[in-house]
């Protein structure tokens, strides 16, 4: 049995060792070897998977080491699979491969969502002990992944430390709200600018922050994904204080909205067809009015604000990823990619992070509990319709952003790019 006191450390700890290794992984495939990096990566999962099996029942701090060496591990597949496509596919067809990614990614998250319901009524060991299978793709990868490696290339270990510090204590922040964790943020980013301006050979160069459509790029991405964190946990929290449904329950219900989502990762020739532009505007749209949905389907019972309507919000994340990603790779030249694959899984890291923090607090503390424009009475139910209603509205000006400054976001692409 866990102590449940620092049980939070279980995901407040990984969760930073998650946004800082984001950024290193997609920066390094720059520089080295993908397939000793995704090797080593592998071997870095199963290892924690194996002392999470054997050594969790005993200690909590094993889980949570088990859990950083998972998270530090496995982070590696992702980033590794973006920077190959980036740099071996075809422009045209990397929205297809991405869209590969989203569905697994879904289809992985699913099944995290099934067993979330069920966690109580099994051995939590097992799931450490199902991911030990990933040493069974060891071999298939040493074989099959590239061992090219840019020459004469250096690490930066200092950079990547200053910008693993920074993400690192902002991630801390928002998780223990503490002003020390505040000042260090400030600090760590503070020496991160000076040592990128005064550094030789600096892994991310001053220009990449002077370049303004990466910076919007960017910007729409962090704005985003800003509630992509909440959305479960605030369905979860809509089950078991309004409806008054398990866990169990709330998670038979979502599960088949994300199970939409990885059916829909599979559109990628759709997504080509359409073009990024078409298919970013159609995905935020989605996205925001799947929010402002689950508010307002609350007054019509679990079936439609735990099951139908985040459909809606989840139709549009399968729409957003992929061409969202690919635009931010073609505001650089193909040899800066795996940065700026890097800093995007950071921002998304660190924004879901900031944003479930928030939103969490303010469901917590039960703000807004007066009435709802959705048409939900005083109460819990109010709160829970108006932070979905916020999350909404500032999807929404994820959209506006984008369309906004189209043409600057755009304007270092192909003509034919759009």
């Amino acid at each position: 049995m866990i102590n449940t006191c620092p049980a939070p450390l279980i995901t407040s700890i990984p969760g930073i060792v998650l946004g800082i290794v984001c950024v290193i992984y997609g920066s390094l495939g720059d520089f080295i070897s993908l397939k000793k990096m995704t090797l080593l990566g592998t071997w870095i999962f199963v290892v924690g998977s194996v002392i999470g099996f054997i050594f969790g029942p005993m200690n909590i701090w094993a889980v949570v080491i088990a859990r950083v060496l998972q998270s530090a591990g496995g982070q590696v597949a992702g980033s590794v699979f973006l920077v190959l496509v980036s740099k071996y596919v075809s422009k045209a067809a990397r929205v297809i491969y991405y869209q590969i990614f989203v569905a697994v990614f879904r289809f992985s998250a699913a099944i995290g969502v099934v067993l979330a319901g069920y966690v109580e009524a099994i051995d939590w060991r097992w799931l450490f002990a199902a991911a030990i299978l990933a040493v069974a793709f060891i071999p298939a990868l040493a074989k099959n992944l590239p061992d090219q490696h840019a020459k004469g290339a250096r690490i930066d270990g200092i950079g990547f430390t200053l910008i693993g510090l920074f993400a690192g204590a902002v991630t801390m922040f928002f998780t223990d709200m503490n002003w020390l964790w505040a000042i260090a943020s400030v600090v760590t980013l503070i020496a991160f600018i000076i040592y990128i301006n005064k550094a030789k050979h600096p892994f991310i160069t001053p220009s990449f922050f002077k370049n303004p459509a990466f910076i919007l790029t960017m910007t729409v991405i962090f704005v985003g994904y800003f509630f992509s964190y909440t959305l479960n946990a605030g369905v979860n929290a809509i089950g078991l204080n309004v409806f008054h449904i398990s866990s169990a329950e709330v998670s038979n219900l979502l599960v088949w909205s994300i199970l939409v989502a990885a059916v829909l990762g599979f559109c990628g020739p759709l997504i080509k067809k359409m073009g990024r532009t078409v298919s970013i505007i159609l995905a935020l749209s989605f996205m925001g009015l799947g929010l402002i949905a689950i508010a307002f389907a609350i007054p019509y019972g679990k079936i439609a604000a735990l099951a139908i309507a985040p459909c809606i919000y989840y139709f549009g994340t399968s729409f957003f990823y992929s061409p969202i990603v690919d635009t931010a790779t073609l505001t650089v030249s193909a040899q800066e990619s795996g940065r700026v694959l890097g800093l995007n899984d950071l921002i998304q890291a660190i924004t879901g992070s900031i944003g479930v923090a928030l939103f969490g607090n303010m469901m917590a503390s039960g703000v807004m509990s007066g009435g709802s424009p959705a048409g939900v009475k005083a109460g819990q139910a109010s709160t829970y319709a108006n932070v979905f209603l916020v999350g909404g509205i500032i999807v929404l000006a994820a959209l506006a952003i984008y369309i906004i400054f189209h043409k600057v976001i755009y304007s270092r692409a192909p003509k034919d790019a759009k």
